[in-house]
C-alpha cells in the first residue's frame, strides 16, 4: 500500500506552511497527486438573501482562500511535488474536507493554533476524525516540515479504531526508522500477546518493531505524550474516540489531549 492521492488543507497563516511543506514532500516521495482545498467557511446552505447582505465579508473570504491556494501551489512545486491539484469551496470548512477526503488516501491538516476563522475551526480535527473516513495526518501548528523518519510509536490496545489507524500509517511506518509498539496495561487482549503479535505483522511489512509495555493509568492521552517524549517520536499512531466523542470531551479521552498538545505529527483513524 501507498498513498496515490493526498489532500491537505490550505488556509491563510504561518501555521499553513510546514503542513503544506510536508504533505509535498510526502507527494514527491510516493509519486503521489496532491490536492490543496481551500474551503471559504461560508456554507452551501446559507441563503442567497444572507450571502447578499454579507457580500463583503464571503468575497474577502474566497479572496483568501485563493491567497492561500497560489502559494500553496509555489511551496508544492518547490518541494518538488510533481502533480498538484487546487481546490476552492464556497462549503464550510470541515464538510468541504471531508467530502474531497472520499477520493484521497491521506488526509493532512494542522493542529491547534492560531486565531480560529471560519478558514481555520478550532475543532477540524476532530470533525474530520470521525467524518472524512479516511486517515488524518494532524500536524502540529509550530510547523513540522520534515517527513517521519525517526521512531514511529504505535498506540496499541487491538480496538477496530486502533487497526485502522494502522492500516493507514503503513505508507509512513515503512518510511521510519522503525516502530515502538506501545501497549498501556497487562495486555489481556490476545492472551496478553497484542503487542508481539501486531510487532510480527509489522516486521513482515518489512518494519523493524519493538514493543513497549507500559502500565495501565487513568489519563491514557498523558501516557501517549510522556511515551513519544521519552522515545523522541516523529510521528504517533492511534485510533481515535473509542468511546463516544461526549464521552471523550467530558473525560479528557486520549483523543482529547494528545489532540490539544501535538508532539509531533499524529495519525488517527475513527
Amino acid at each position: 500500500m501507498t498513498y496515490k492521492t493526498i489532500l491537505v488543507h490550505v488556509a491563510p497563516g504561518p501555521e499553513a506552511l510546514g503542513r503544506i511543506r510536508l504533505a509535498a514532500r510526502l507527494a514527491r516521495a510516493m509519486q503521489a497527486h496532491l490536492i490543496g482545498s481551500a474551503p471559504t467557511g461560508v456554507s452551501r446552505y446559507t441563503p442567497e438573501a444572507t450571502r447578499a447582505l454579507l457580500a463583503a465579508p464571503c468575497a474577502a473570504l474566497r479572496d483568501a482562500a485563493q491567497r492561500a491556494l497560489a502559494l500553496f501551489e509555489r511551496l508544492a512545486f518547490e518541494e518538488g511535488a510533481q502533480s498538484v491539484e487546487t481546490r476552492l469551496a464556497d462549503d464550510e470548512t470541515g464538510v468541504a474536507l471531508a467530502l474531497d477526503a472520499r477520493y484521497c488516501d491521506l488526509v493532512v491538516i494542522g493542529g491547534a493554533g492560531g486565531d480560529p476563522t471560519p478558514l481555520r475551526p478550532p475543532d477540524l480535527a476532530h470533525y474530520l476524525v470521525l467524518a472524512a473516513g479516511r486517515p488524518v495526518l494532524v500536524v502540529p501548528a509550530a510547523g513540522e516540515t520534515a517527513l517521519p523518519g525517526g521512531a514511529a510509536l504505535v498506540a496499541w490496545n487491538a480496538s477496530t479504531q486502533a487497526t485502522r489507524a494502522l492500516d493507514g500509517a503503513l505508507p509512513l511506518l515503512r518510511a521510519a526508522h522503525h516502530a515502538i509498539v506501545l501497549v498501556l496495561g497487562s495486555g489481556a487482549v490476545d492472551g496478553g500477546e497484542s503487542g508481539p503479535r501486531l510487532a510480527a505483522f509489522l516486521q513482515r511489512h518489512g518494519i523493524a518493531t519493538r514493543t513497549a509495555l507500559r502500565p495501565a493509568t487513568a489519563d491514557t492521552g498523558a501516557a501517549l505524550l510522556a511515551e513519544a517524549d521519552r522515545c523522541g517520536a516523529s510521528l504517533l499512531v492511534m485510533g481515535a474516540y473509542g468511546h463516544a466523542r461526549w464521552h471523550e470531551a467530558l473525560f479528557r479521552g486520549a483523543s482529547v489531549t494528545v489532540l490539544r498538545h501535538p508532539p509531533c505529527p499524529i495519525l488517527l483513524a475513527h
